[in-house]
């Protein structure tokens, strides 16, 4: 089977509009674990203890000097 360059180009195009789209999308959920664990780390909830070490952030492990 043989694929047409032009054809190609509309495939590739494809596919980068959809890595696009994800993401968006995947920024948007990191921002909003970012602001879930920030409000929960201030420890001014109810029936939530302040916590004594910080939390981390949606792209970081969490292992390490904080």
């Amino acid at each position: 089977m043989k694929i047409t360059l032009s054809r190609l180009t509309e495939i590739a195009r494809g596919v980068v509009k959809e890595a696009a789209k994800q993401g968006k999308i995947q920024k948007i959920y990191r921002a909003s674990y970012d602001k879930m664990i920030k409000k929960a780390s201030t420890g001014g909830n109810k029936n939530t203890p302040p916590f004594t070490k910080k939390a981390a952030k949606s792209n970081k492990s969490g292992i390490g000097p904080f």
